[in-house]
């Protein structure tokens, strides 16, 4: 068996789904998390917030015009714009928050399984969530014990599509589980089910560096997961903080790869003492990317962090430790841009 994540970065357009099918052609007994389609999450947000039934009819076409509906999905789909119109009436609260968030992934799951099943997959959906979780609204945790007994009880298809990001808690209220939560459902189903992962994105795997900021960044065909881990708390790599937590420990594959080009990341348990990544980062909880971190097993060692330190200098080093080294910016470093211009020759 095999968990395959689709990220709403690449749910846009009918291209994308003809993509996304030739990259899914040899899956079988298979789970494919999907994510909301691309900004609906941020629509529903608004929707919510400013109890506005037309942006409700917006998304219900975003879902009806990206492919040819059959009777079966318009049906549901015109259920799901109904059952929203009714629930933006209701008095707000994080829990009405949450139910509202979770019909993104309820459209796109319907809507990819109809797609699906007109090219000729044996494919099955499931609607209702199966991450069993707290009732920390917008932000739940998942109850592995209480999942695992749900997802093991669950007959599953050839290929089956199931929701990311949202939940259910004991008491049968709806939660989500934090932006990019479907990562994470995809990390439950693989740490229970104990099976490979692979992440479908809009990106090439996990670069080096910004593209946009810094010269030279590349894909890095393998990191650790500690590195990983290392990245999503510096907000390096836009994965939700708790992704990996349910797989620690476990011998599965993990790959990151892009629908649009070459390039794939295998996240392993293996150290290698490298500079991996350079990127700009918050300092104190500031919104400026006022801090250049760099991550890589090793970096406390000097042999590795010598030449980052040296020449852009000691005075500005504001941590280090096994897997970080994070340097404090100044006005003058950056108009004279020469840590954008030097950082890709620090990874190796």
């Amino acid at each position: 068996m095999q968990v395959v994540k689709i990220g709403g970065s690449i749910l846009k357009n009918k291209d994308d789904l003809f993509l996304i099918k030739q990259k899914l052609m040899d899956c079988h007994n298979c789970i494919i998390v999907t994510s909301a389609l691309k900004n609906v999450t941020n629509m529903l947000i608004n929707a919510f917030e400013t109890t506005n039934t037309g942006i409700i009819d917006n998304i219900y076409h975003i879902h009806t015009d990206l492919i040819k509906i059959d009777d079966e999905t318009g049906k549901i789909l015109s259920r799901f714009k109904d059952e929203l119109k009714s629930l933006l009436q209701l008095e707000k609260s994080l829990s009405l928050r949450d139910q509202i968030l979770s019909y993104g992934e309820r459209m796109a799951t319907v809507v990819l399984y109809s797609f699906f099943k007109d090219q000729g997959f044996n494919i099955s959906y499931i609607i209702e969530p199966l991450l069993v979780t707290d009732d920390r609204f917008g932000d739940a945790n998942c109850l592995l014990d209480e999942t695992a007994k749900k997802i093991n009880s669950t007959a599953f298809g050839d290929v089956t599509i199931v929701p990311g990001f949202y939940g259910i808690t004991l008491d049968s209220k709806i939660t989500t589980v934090g932006r990019g939560g479907s990562d994470y459902t995809a990390m439950v189903f693989a740490s229970i089910l104990h099976c490979d992962v692979r992440i479908i994105t809009d990106v090439p795997g996990i670069m080096t560096s910004d593209p946009k900021l810094f010269a030279n960044s590349r894909t890095l065909p393998e990191v650790s997961m500690s590195e990983v881990l290392k990245m999503s708390n510096y907000g390096v790599k836009n994965f939700n903080y708790k992704t990996f937590t349910p797989v620690l420990g476990m011998d599965i594959n993990i790959t990151v790869e892009s629908l649009y080009q070459d390039g794939i990341t295998r996240i392993t348990k293996k150290p290698v003492n490298t500079v991996k990544c350079v990127a700009l980062a918050g300092y104190n909880n500031k919104t400026d990317k006022n801090i250049l971190v760099f991550i890589g097993h090793g970096l406390s060692d000097p042999e590795i962090s010598k030449s980052i330190i040296s020449t852009i200098g000691n005075d500005r080093l504001y941590h280090i430790d096994s897997l970080s080294l994070s340097l404090i910016l100044d006005d003058d470093l950056i108009n004279n841009k020469k840590c954008f211009q030097e950082a890709s020759s620090w990874i190796k």
